[in-house]
């Protein structure tokens, strides 16, 4: 009895924190009634609202009167979080905030603080806003050194959906987005040359699939489970794919990874036989992205290195290549003066299967490498699902996994 009883305290315990850890995920707001541009202009200009306006780290009151949408001016620079609901109505979904205040409605009445980003992060220096005003493309400067991009939060009445994006020197907005972004630095412990044996950390909060971006890997090592939680284990819940490292359903860990040497290929200019340069871009959160790339020859779709197919969702101009909506594939650039012609090389296709056998990863054979892949049809039906379990590796190989079995169309 006594020991059914511990195991019952931890048991208890474990989804207690397992709780916790979930309440430390930013929360979604929403953003149906972000203000317009229009209201914006019309507030400026209305005496009511008088000098009063809240700063950061300042705790208000903003209430809706008669279910009406009720707008309370504060910099929300630091990002606003709800402290307490102090009336009947439910303020869930019934508040959110936009770049120049709070909103309440559907009688929502809350105490509200401005430190989101603070409160969740820690800090808020990795957090940029940006803006665009009359629908016009807006520039943000700032050093990303290929650090990722995340929007956190909309602040426009205007979706921003396929109307942002990144590239190595600035973020972009478009079509009247406005939205906080957070930038994230990928922290290395052996920083210099390349990542060689780094440990690398990753997390997942709840059942969400965490992307860990990482290089071009040989090998990868979990070195040590870092959950607390009974639930959070990581087995059969971490893996790679073409994003990198990825964890899920709680999985916190540390792992080794020991960084793929690729004997001058690419971007070595000392390599005797390559008069291009190899570049590899790709979309992530489905935003745009512009890669730094000598544009002035020609430029040439390599391969395909994600599971969504690239087909009109790259392309590229005087900045650079872009690609978009998860496109992630490699290129070749020649420069206007390497005398390489302007025609593309003659392509083929093929229908291979590939088949993963006792849950193992199996690398298919694609008779060397290819251009694009699509996936035909799944052969392993029911129990053994190919969703998920299929994709294009850091090194451009094409693999199934989980039992997956398969055919695809393989593009040369």
């Amino acid at each position: 009895m006594k020991k059914h009883l511990i195991w019952g305290l931890i048991l208890f315990s474990g989804l207690v924190i397992a709780a916790d850890e979930e309440k430390k995920e930013l929360e979604k707001l929403s953003t149906e009634n972000n203000s317009t541009e229009e209201q914006y202009t019309k507030s400026k200009s209305d005496k009511s609202w008088g000098n009063s306006t809240y700063n950061r780290g300042d705790r208000f009151v903003c209430e809706s009167y008669r279910g009406q949408r009720q707008h309370c001016r504060a910099d929300t620079n630091g990002g606003v979080r709800l402290i307490r609901q102090i009336g009947y109505n439910s303020c869930q979904g019934n508040w959110g905030y936009d770049y120049y205040g709070v909103w309440v409605t559907n009688g929502c009445r809350g105490e509200f603080q401005i430190d989101r980003y603070q409160n969740h992060y820690g800090q808020s220096d990795n957090v940029v806003r940006c803006e665009s005003y009359s629908y016009r493309r807006q520039t943000c400067a700032t050093n990303l050194q290929g650090a990722d991009v995340q929007l956190i939060h909309q602040l426009s009445n205007r979706n921003c959906r396929g109307n942002w994006g990144f590239n190595q020197n600035e973020i972009w907005v478009a079509n009247g987005c406005k939205a906080d972004f957070l930038i994230s630095r990928n922290n290395y412990n052996n920083p210099g040359s390349g990542y060689g044996d780094g440990i690398v950390e990753c997390r997942s909060i709840g059942r969400t699939v965490q992307n860990c971006q990482v290089p071009d890997l040989q090998s990868v090592e979990l070195v040590q489970e870092m959950g607390r939680g009974y639930n959070q284990s990581c087995r059969g819940n971490w893996g790679i794919s073409s994003h990198g490292l990825w964890v899920r359903n709680g999985c916190h860990a540390q792992f080794r990874i020991v960084e793929y040497q690729d004997p001058g290929y690419g971007n070595n200019p000392n390599y005797p036989n390559n008069q291009g340069r190899e570049v590899v871009c790709e979309s992530n959160y489905g935003q745009v992205r512009t890669c730094r790339a000598d544009t002035s020859g020609r430029v040439e779709f390599v391969q395909n290195l994600s599971n969504t197919s690239c087909e009109n969702r790259w392309g590229y101009d005087v900045n650079g290549i872009w690609v978009k909506d998860g496109c992630r594939a490699r290129f070749m650039t020649y420069a206007g003066n390497s005398g390489i012609g302007n025609q593309p090389p003659v392509r083929e296709a093929f229908n291979i299967k590939c088949k993963s056998r006792r849950n193992n990863l199996k690398i298919c054979d694609t008779r060397g490498p290819f251009r694009d892949v699509e996936f035909k049809r799944e052969i392993s039906k029911g129990k053994y699902p190919c969703e998920g379990n299929w994709g294009v590796n850091q090194r451009g190989e094409l693999y199934v996994t989980n039992n997956c079995y398969a055919e695809f169309r393989i593009y040369k």
